[in-house]
């Protein structure tokens, strides 16, 4: 029996078909072939989509009616933070508090899972946490499902590749590191660091311009690749892990990239004190083929039934979970609630009485407004300005005249944008650490307006600072005068420098219906 392993990057999508760890065939999907013509404009991109998978699957004899899902980072809220160690029953409850302090919205909105190691040397629980929005989860699912495919598992791109290790059977142990980039295309990057198998710390890296929707765009532009940009994000993951854990010290890390690229980037790991191994993919497929990330990406999915790793996350799981949950908690609520229910013939008949007086009442009261209306009717002045013999014609443009004056008058007097309340609520929104760069608001006639807020934070520890902007964020969020007239509020963290120190600059996006 096969097993299909969907990666969905950036720019393609790729698919592999295995038996074991054998693979069987493997399809690159590029979004630039999705995108059809003028006559398919208006066609949803999950059915152009689906369209793609069915052809390339009739043309590569692929008949399969389940798959497995990778997702880049983009589509995925990935946080790794600690707790203290708690009670098994209480655990859920804080992981969710704690994670909202990394999330820029509704934890509701969110199909979440999460793993949870022992960190025996600060006695707290390391939680590795992933979620992704619903809307988003449902779209991935009714792709394949037009197709008749179901999706055992949903997990993330960088933890997928971690498979690799364990077909080669490099020693996991210790503090270790995964470097995966893909220097021919337009895949993000992936840097992870492991403890024994389970991640301490990843982030995606991309080098160039990308798509940020969920298929909104099906021609994403192409990034341009640069060694020096890659060896600059290195320094800053590795800063940021250092000043995250700074007892946990990174000594070895394993590369996946093009051979090409194998002297570069292992002379600048060693400068900067660090062995690395070069895993040569196609020597571990046993098939010669050039090195592509989302290939290695989709292979390392088809092969999660053969091969186990530590991390142990799956959102579809976690889905169905949730939903059993639910279900039984409902029933558990229904069955409570009528078991305590006791018939009482008595109040049977009282309440059949009841409800008879009130429709005796009801249509008594209608009988009395019908009649208060007719009399009513009949007092009303006539229009000035239109005969009885008035053509359709003149009625029905002098009623589109009158509807416009009436939307033009109301726009006056309800859509002004008054920005003297909401710029007094920043300042006071503004926590210790936070400071704003610039303000500036962009509205164009005929459209809303948005109001973006750039600024910086410096409090000397990197996730001290990351907190501090989503705190800021969610006081502008949670402010109900604040969001009464801006309702699409966005936040983008990045690092830079200023005055020589290293800060969190931050810029919002707040957007008016």
């Amino acid at each position: 029996m096969s097993d299909l392993g969907v990666y969905f990057g950036p720019k393609v999508i790729d698919v592999s078909e295995t038996r074991g760890n054998k693979l069987v065939s493997s399809i690159q999907i590029p979004f630039s072939e999705i995108g059809g013509n003028e006559l398919d404009e208006k066609v949803p991109a999950e059915v152009k989509l689906a369209a793609s998978f069915n052809e390339a699957f009739r043309r590569n004899k692929i008949e399969v009616k389940e798959a497995m899902l990778c997702l880049s980072g983009k589509d995925l809220i990935i946080r790794t933070f600690e707790i203290p160690i708690l009670p098994r029953e209480e655990l859920k409850n804080a992981i969710n508090f704690e994670a909202k302090k990394y999330i820029p919205f509704k934890i509701e909105e969110l199909i979440t899972d999460y793993q949870v190691e022992v960190d025996r040397a600060s006695r707290a629980n390391i939680v590795l946490f992933m979620g992704i929005k619903k809307d988003t989860f449902d779209k991935y699912i009714s792709i394949l499902k037009s197709l008749n495919i179901r999706i055992s598992s949903i997990e993330y791109s960088g933890f997928s590749i971690l498979r690799i290790l364990k077909l080669v059977k490099m020693n996991e142990n210790g503090i270790t590191a995964v470097l995966c980039f893909d220097s021919q295309g337009a895949d993000e990057i992936n840097f992870l660091v492991l403890e024994n198998g389970f991640p301490l710390f990843n982030r995606d890296i991309s080098l160039g311009s990308a798509p940020v929707g969920d298929f909104d765009d099906l021609e994403p532009s192409v990034p341009t690749f640069s060694m020096e940009k890659l060896k600059s994000e290195i320094r800053v993951s590795l800063d940021y892990y250092h000043r995250k854990f700074p007892s946990k010290s990174l000594k070895n890390i394993f590369i996946m990239s093009n051979a090409e690229r194998r002297q570069e980037i292992e002379v600048f790991l060693s400068e900067l004190g660090l062995s690395s191994k070069f895993i040569d993919i196609a020597k571990t497929v046993g098939s010669p083929m050039a090195f592509s990330s989302s290939f290695t990406k989709s292979y390392s999915i088809a092969i999660s039934r053969k091969v186990g790793i530590k991390v142990r996350l799956n959102l579809v799981e976690s889905k169905l979970r949730g939903s059993k949950v639910d279900s039984a908690r409902i029933r558990l609520e229904l069955a409570s609630f009528f078991n305590k229910i006791k018939l009482d013939f008595r109040v049977v008949i009282a309440g059949v009485l009841i409800c008879a007086v009130a429709l005796i009442y009801g249509i008594s009261r209608e009988i009395s407004l019908k009649k208060d209306l007719g009399n009513l009717t009949s007092k009303w002045s006539k229009l000035t300005g239109l005969s009885s013999d008035t053509s359709y014609e003149t009625l029905r443009a002098t009623s589109v005249k009158d509807r416009k004056t009436v939307v033009n008058l109301d726009n006056l007097i309800n859509k002004q944008l008054y920005l003297t309340e909401v710029l007094s609520i920043i300042p006071s929104a503004l926590p210790p650490g936070v400071w704003l760069t610039r303000i500036s608001l962009n509205k164009k006639e005929g459209s809303g307006a948005e109001l973006i807020l750039e600024g910086m934070s410096y409090l000397n520890n990197g996730n001290n600072e990351f907190q501090a902007v989503n705190k800021f964020f969610s006081n502008l969020n949670n402010n109900l005068a604040f969001t009464r007239y801006f309702k699409d509020i966005k936040v983008s963290l990045d690092q830079g420098l200023f005055a020589g120190n290293r800060v969190t600059t931050f810029v919002i996006s707040s957007k008016t219906n």
